[in-house]
C-alpha cells in the first residue's frame, strides 16, 4: 500500500514538473520572438486577432497582407483558379501565392512599363488564415518600409514637381 501511495505521489511530481516546465519554454519562446506593430501612412494598424500581428522569420518581417494592402487603400482579391491572391493600386496590380518567392508585378504608369517579376526574400505564407507577405513586398507599389524598434512603418511616397 506504501508504494502504491508512494508511486502516484511520484507520477504527480512529475506530472507538475513536466507542466511547469512546458509552460515556461513557452513564456520563454513567445518572450524571445520579437513582437511588431504595423503602422500605414502614420495610422497604427488594429489587428483583430493576435495572430494577425508581424512576425519576424529568418531575419525577414512578414506583415498580414489583407489588412496592409487595404490601409493602403489596395483592392485585394482572390484567384480561385490559380489558388493565388491579387493586390492591385490604380496603375498596377501583383499576384502572389502561398509558398512562392515570386510576386509577378503587372502594369504601366503612361510609357512606363511596370511589368516585372520580384524575388521575395522569403515564401509567402498563410497562418491561421491569415496570409502574410515580407513588408519589402510592397516597395514596388512606390511605398517607403521602415522597420525600427519593434514597428513596421508602410508610407505612400509622395513626390510633387514644382
Amino acid at each position: 500500500m506504501k508504494k502504491t501511495i508512494l508511486f502516484i505521489a511520484a507520477l504527480c511530481v512529475v506530472s507538475v514538473a513536466g507542466a511547469l516546465y512546458a509552460s515556461a519554454a513557452k513564456v520563454s519562446a513567445a518572450a524571445s520572438t520579437p513582437e511588431y506593430s504595423l503602422t500605414v501612412n502614420g495610422r497604427v494598424v488594429e489587428v483583430k486577432r493576435a495572430e494577425q500581428m508581424p512576425y519576424e522569420q529568418k531575419g525577414t518581417v512578414l506583415v498580414p497582407l489583407r489588412a496592409t494592402a487595404e490601409s493602403l487603400g489596395y483592392k485585394v482579391s482572390w484567384i480561385a483558379a490559380d489558388k493565388a491572391i491579387r493586390v492591385e493600386d490604380s496603375i498596377q496590380s501583383v499576384v502572389v501565392k502561398d509558398g512562392s518567392t515570386q510576386a509577378k508585378f503587372t502594369g504601366k504608369l503612361k510609357v512606363i512599363n511596370l511589368t516585372r517579376d520580384v524575388e521575395l526574400p522569403v515564401p509567402v505564407q498563410s497562418r491561421k488564415g491569415v496570409t502574410y507577405v515580407p513588408a519589402s513586398f510592397f516597395e514596388p507599389f512606390f511605398n517607403e518600409v521602415v522597420v525600427k524598434e519593434g514597428n513596421v512603418s508602410i508610407s505612400a511616397q509622395m513626390s510633387s514637381i514644382q
